[in-house]
């Protein structure tokens, strides 16, 4: 085995080993992918992330069709190739199920950071996507939106997907984005509970954006305090209109 494909690998075992450690999957839950020379390395279906290992994890191109290995492509394949599409800059994805994020997600409504260094490492808002139903086209789109502001999101009944330039650096975003869950779910409990000042969120995006850090879209000034829906960009409802035009055409083909 190539040995830099080798430590790719390495390294989605070890993140699949740490996620099912802290809880943030159960059963089959969760899925992993890493471009590489572009194809794709995941994890297979049907495997708990605590068990997968070195041999199980399968090749793909870049359409989700299977190269190597003995295992099958998760369900939720297209996703992890939509956010290649949306991010050329993106290199590895997670999906879990942390269970502060995917109650948030379920709760609906984008998620405002108000930890100063947090602001800097993965923006002052991670968004909350609409709902729609598992499998259904449109969540291709709204994974685009959402990784056009943010490297770390959440999707109402399917907990949170984090993205990177390699696998650790995606479980890291989403290892802070669960303990800034767990930290405002303590403070509200709390009174009173402060927020960052706009201005101050304002500096701290400057200096996210002079890191290079985060979606081009996300390194703007701060946003107004009342701006937290998700809003899908122009060019993913141009892609949503394409994909109901393709629907329609199926079903008006089907009647003929």
């Amino acid at each position: 085995m190539d040995s830099c494909r080798e430590a790719w690998i390495g390294a989605i075992v070890e993140v699949c080993h740490k996620v099912a450690a802290k809880g943030w999957v159960a059963n089959h839950d969760g899925n992993v992918s890493v471009r590489f020379e572009g194809t794709l390395l995941a994890t297979p279906t049907a495997v708990s992330k605590a068990d997968v290992s070195a041999d199980m994890i399968i090749g793909l191109d870049m359409e989700g069709k299977k190269l190597q290995g003995t295992g099958q492509p998760f369900s939720e394949i297209k996703l992890h190739l939509a956010a290649y599409r949306a991010r050329p800059d993106i290199q590895a994805v997670l999906h879990a199920h942390p269970p502060l994020a995917t109650a948030r997600g379920l709760a609906g409504g984008d998620f405002a950071v108000q930890l100063p260094e947090a602001v800097v490492s993965i923006g002052d808002s991670i968004p909350v996507t609409p709902y729609a139903f598992p499998g259904a086209p449109e969540n291709e789109a709204l994974v685009a939106a959402a990784l056009s502001r943010s490297d770390v999101f959440m999707m109402p009944g399917n907990g949170a997907f984090a993205a990177g330039n390699n696998i650790k650096e995606a479980f890291l975003r989403m290892e802070l984005l669960e303990h800034l869950l767990r930290i405002d779910h303590y403070g509200k409990g709390m009174k009173p509970f402060r927020t960052l000042p706009a201005a101050d969120k304002a500096k701290l995006l400057e200096k996210r954006a002079s890191l290079g850090l985060g979606p081009v879209k996300a390194q703007a000034a701060a946003r107004p305090a009342d701006e937290g829906a998700f809003q899908i960009p122009a060019q993913a409802n141009e892609w949503i209109k394409d994909i109901i035009i393709e629907e329609l055409k199926k079903i008006l083909g089907e009647k003929k």
